[in-house]
This record gives C-alpha cells, structure tokens and sequence, in this order.
C-alpha cells in the first residue's frame, strides 16, 4: 500500500506539472495572440487616422486599448501602465487632438456631440505629460471649450487653458494661434491678438495650421483693419513661400473688391502693405489661367491705383486703359466711367 501510494504520488506531481506547463504555454500563447490582434489593431486604426475618418479611429483605438487593459497582468500587479497601453493612450490622444483641429460637424449635430467624447482623453493625458506635449494637450482641452461656447456653453473658458499651455510652454504654436483667435472672436485688440500669432509663426511648428487659424480668425473679424491685417499676413506668405489656396485668393480679391468703392479703406490697405507689394501680391494671386476673366478689368483698376500710389504714373495711366478696354458694353458702367475720368487725369 505504501508503494502504492507513493507511486499515485509520483504520477500525481508529474500530471500536476503537465498541467503546469501547459497551462504556461496557453497563457505565453494566449499573450502572443493578443499581443498580434492588439498591433494589428492599433496600425488599422492609424491607416483609418491617416484617411481622416476619425470616428472610425476612435473606436479602433479603443479596441485596442481594451485588450490591452484586459492582458496586463504584470502592470495590473505593479499599478503601472505596459508599453502597450502607454503607446496607445498616446495614440488616443495625438487623435483627439487632430480631430478637434478639423472637427466638422452635419446640420443635425453639435460640435459638443463630438468634443465631449474627446475632452475626458485630453484630460486624462495632462497630468503625465510636460514641457511641449501639456502644452499641445492642454491648448486643445482650452480649443474644445471654444468649441463647446458655440453650442451655447457661455460658462466656457478657453483663455484659462491657452494660459496653462503656455506656462507649461511658453512658445506653443496652438495655444498663441488659438489665444489670438478667442480675442479676435471675442472682438478684441487686433495688436494683441497679431502679437498671440507672431508668437505662434515664430515657433515653426504646424505652421501650416496656425496660418489657417490666423487667417479664419481675420476673416471672421470683419473689420477694415482687420481686412488690411489679411493681406499683410498673406503678403508675408507669399514671400516666404507658403502654400495660398483658392480660398485665401478669393478672400484676396473681395477685399481689393470692397477697397475699390471705399478710398479710405484702400489708404488702410496701403498702409499696411507697401503699394509695389500689393502688385506683386495681386499678380502672384489673381493672374493664373484660372482666374475669372470676368474680374479682370476691377484687377487691373486696382493695380492701377496701386501704381500711382508708387508713383509710377505712366504704368498707372496705361493699366487703366487696359481697363477702360477690358470693360465690356452693358456691364460695369460705374468702372468705366471711373477709367475715363482717370485716363483724362493722368493724360493731363
């Protein structure tokens, strides 16, 4: 019996280390396995990030995040996040923020159906991180309560976050491009709110982006000083090289359209743009194949302006004989009357 006993113990041991052994294999396989749905996952909520189709996204990565919450063993016994979870947190979070930076929103819907599922992320990611990245979090949590503030939330304050992003960096491009904006919408100064977007374009990050907010902030200001700010701002990228799309070219034109019925609104323009600028200006904007042929004669009237404002008289007179031609019979009756009293003028 005793034999016998020692030998059930023996096959006990061995068929309990077995188990053993298999039961750690299952789990390293299990982990593998949920290691590869976690990455595969995590780059086809990128590729949905990369194709602008946030929502989608957003729910990828939650997936993701998910099943690595649900894996973390090791970090759940050492309360501490695994690389994993890290990698996608962030992840989250770089989405939120691009999402709220060309957040759009359908006739039925508020911009808050949106920013509320994506304010608790930004949030949850401020206390961990420093320096640049609070800064952007934290710019964006202040760019969200804007958002909120046009669905009628009139408690929102943006202007305490853009503070806070900037004493966590003091340079950082979307709270000085967002601060500047919240003044222009608040119709505040225009010099504090251009001093907020110097800031902003002098960082050298996501230019492109804080040109944008600079220029929708101007327009939307609906000032002549505020016009006139536009086309310096623009004058300034066309000299640095920087991308112009049709809308800003059509912004261009309307401004130089309204300035022409107002003379001392063209004196703000030339004031804040040297004249031979403005040519330039309106020659790299306005003169492509593309352009209308329609708004060609008011073009031309207006470089003429600008000519004799530089004091070349002789190129002024003869661009307004290039109007005085362009203007078809039976339309633009006012133009034409303004280039044959001009050319009478200048002829003198």
């Amino acid at each position: 019996m005793a034999r016998i006993l020692k030998w059930i113990g023996s096959i006990t041991a061995i068929l309990s280390l077995v188990f053993g052994v298999y039961q750690l294999a299952t789990m390293i396989s299990d982990a593998r396995e949920r290691a590869r749905h976690i990455d595969e996952v995590f780059a086809i909520a990128k590729a949905q990030q990369g194709a602008a189709d946030y929502a989608a996204a957003w729910e990828s990565f939650g997936e993701a995040l998910k099943s690595a919450e649900e894996g973390g063993t090791i970090a759940k016994i050492a309360g501490q996040l695994d690389s994993r979870q890290l990698r996608i947190r962030e992840a989250q979070e770089d989405l939120a923020m691009e999402w709220l930076r060309n957040i759009r929103t359908a006739s039925d819907e508020k911009f808050s159906d949106t920013v509320d599922k994506l304010l608790p992320v930004l949030v949850r990611g401020v206390p961990d991180a420093g320096g640049a990245r609070k800064g952007d979090l934290t710019a964006h949590i202040g760019w969200s309560y804007f958002l909120k503030s046009r669905d009628g939330m009139i408690e929102a304050d943006p202007e305490r976050s853009y503070a806070q992003a900037l004493a966590a960096d003091s340079a950082n491009p979307y709270a000085h491009a967002y601060w500047g904006h919240w003044i222009l919408w608040k119709r505040g100064s225009l010099d504090e709110a251009m001093q907020h977007f110097a800031a902003a374009v002098a960082a050298n990050r996501e230019l492109a982006y804080v040109r944008r907010i600079e220029l929708a902030a101007l327009t939307d200001a609906r000032s002549g000083a505020g016009d006139a700010e536009f086309l310096r701002v623009v004058n300034e990228m066309r000299k640095r090289h920087e991308p112009l799309d049709a809308r800003v070219r059509g912004r261009v034109y309307s401004i130089y359209y309204v300035a022409m019925q107002d003379d001392p609104q063209f004196k703000k323009l030339t004031a804040a743009v040297p004249a031979t600028e403005h040519i330039d200006l309106i020659r790299a904007l306005l003169n492509d194949a593309s352009f209308d042929a329609s708004k060609i004669p008011l073009r031309e009237a207006a470089i003429a302006v600008l000519q004799e404002a530089a004091g070349q008289r002789e190129r002024a007179l003869a661009s307004w004989k290039t109007v005085r031609a362009a203007v078809k019979p039976g339309g633009g009756e006012k133009l034409r009357q303004r280039a044959d009293a001009e050319i009478k003028r200048l002829s003198r």
